[in-house]
């Protein structure tokens, strides 16, 4: 009976406790998500807390209520949150020697986020490699057993010296290996399978130099600059050729490469390297007797809040080459409620506040429009290879891939999908608007609810060219 007693105790105190942690955790939750830091801090310091719960928390606000977690337990609080860990502690959790997992990962997301085209994940990742090469820990390669053939000497005696020379012919014919059947009759060999030791390099070090390579070439091209700074400053550590360093030198080798082979210069890297050092790339490419220069952009400001949109003069339209980032108190959002997705991708409109948002001079890219711009570009079933941001943008139209959100505000495919809304409608509660996708080259008229948010394409008024 006693022990019964004591069983019961205990199964009830463990059900009372799960009881309270499951009510502190929800307590904990609807702090964060109010935004409520310092009784989030007080409740985790407090120990109420059954996992790690960051909601839209800033990555500064996280830290300061987790930092002690973040610390402890670096793999499950990335998993947990990994873009508030990411931004807020990814430097820390790159300067300790015995985190690597954890900085892998926060290498990974935050290359992932600066590839698609976030300005704020290059900043973050440029202070999280610092962090990792400084970390010398780090850079040790590593060693692994891997299962291989190799040729080994053949018995001098015994029974098995005649199989053995057998076998030499045998397997060098099937390699068509003439020096080794050659050998057979005075030093036979034969295969043997067998485990070796390689030393590969460290694979955070790969992750690094492979990941700003590709981001070079994958990335939006008004970004491409950025990736190449964070190269050049890092490619000594990670033993990236100077040959393949992007950068002025780079250029002329390619030029030089095409002037050779008399070949045209393709216009997506063209324009990838005339957004960084485009000055001096029309220098080089006269000096080369090439005809084809950098993208010539105008300018047009926003009398409004001053905001500069570059406008590039395609098929006899002014088109703004950036998503128009003007705040209408009624009908406009960033994505994810995050003011740095605005920075980099634009705002997102409702139909209804889109043709009221571009800059007085400028109006709404209309449906004709569109489709002039596609015609331009190959058609519509080929335009976006010409017009994405991360292709072969000949025309420097830059199609940014900023997602949509619903009428509920929730945001979807960024990185992804780029939609544009056009002036016409499609019927009461719809409009038409145009979509593409970083992978896909059409270019596809949608009807699209009124109530969703997309991104806005503004051209300059023919009166005011």
């Amino acid at each position: 009976m006693k022990n019964f007693w004591t069983a019961f105790k205990w199964t009830t105190m463990t059900a009372l406790y799960m009881a309270i942690s499951a009510f502190a955790q929800d307590s904990l939750r609807e702090a964060v998500d109010a935004g409520d830091v310092a009784t989030a801090q007080k409740m985790v310091k407090n120990g109420e807390i059954e996992e790690i719960y960051c909601g839209k928390l800033s990555a500064n606000d996280a830290v300061k209520v987790y930092e002690k977690i973040f610390k402890a337990m670096p793999d499950e609080s990335f998993a947990q949150c990994p873009s508030q860990f990411s931004y807020g502690y990814g430097p820390k959790v790159c300067s300790n020697a015995k985190t690597m997992n954890a900085c892998n990962e926060v290498v990974s997301y935050l290359l992932m986020e600066g590839t698609s085209g976030n300005i704020g994940a290059l900043d973050a990742l440029d202070k999280v490699v610092k962090a990792a090469l400084k970390t010398k820990a780090f850079a040790k390669p590593v060693k692994e057993k891997v299962d291989t053939t190799l040729w080994q000497a053949c018995p001098k005696k015994g029974k098995d010296k005649d199989f053995c020379a057998l076998q030499c012919e045998s397997q060098a014919d099937s390699l068509n290996d003439e020096a080794h059947k050659a050998s057979c009759a005075t030093k036979p060999e034969h295969l043997v399978e067998t485990a070796i030791t390689v030393t590969k390099p460290s694979p955070l070090y790969e992750k690094i130099r492979t990941g700003l390579m590709d981001g070079y070439w994958k990335s939006p091209m008004t970004l491409a600059e950025t990736f190449a700074k964070m190269i050049q400053s890092s490619a000594k550590a990670l033993s990236i050729a100077d040959i393949a360093v992007p950068n002025l030198g780079y250029v002329k080798r390619w030029a030089e490469s095409h002037k050779a082979d008399s070949t045209a210069l393709p216009g997506g890297e063209l324009f990838r390297f005339c957004t960084a050092w485009q000055p001096q790339v029309d220098s080089t490419l006269a000096s080369l007797e090439f005809e084809t220069r950098c993208p010539v952009f105008e300018k047009f400001t926003d009398p409004r809040d001053n905001k500069v949109y570059k406008v590039k003069e395609i098929a006899g339209l002014h088109w703004f080459v950036q998503n128009l980032d003007f705040a209408v108190e009624e009908g406009s959002m960033c994505y994810d409620g995050y003011d740095e997705n605005c920075a980099t991708y634009g705002r997102l409109y409702t139909q209804e506040a889109a043709k009221t948002a571009c800059p007085e001079g400028t109006h709404l890219s209309g449906d004709d429009e569109w489709k002039q711009l596609e015609s331009f570009a190959g058609g519509s079933s080929e335009a976006a290879l010409k017009l994405r941001s991360n292709g072969g943008d000949d025309y420097a139209f830059t199609a940014m891939f900023g997602g949509y959100a619903n009428k509920n505000h929730i945001s979807t495919i960024m990185g992804e999908g780029a939609y544009f809304w056009t002036e016409k409608q499609d019927g009461d509660s719809r409009g038409t608007a145009r979509s593409m996708f970083s992978t896909d080259k059409e270019v596809s008229s949608i009807s699209v609810d009124k109530g969703f948010y997309l991104s806005v394409r503004c051209v300059v008024n023919a009166q005011a060219e």
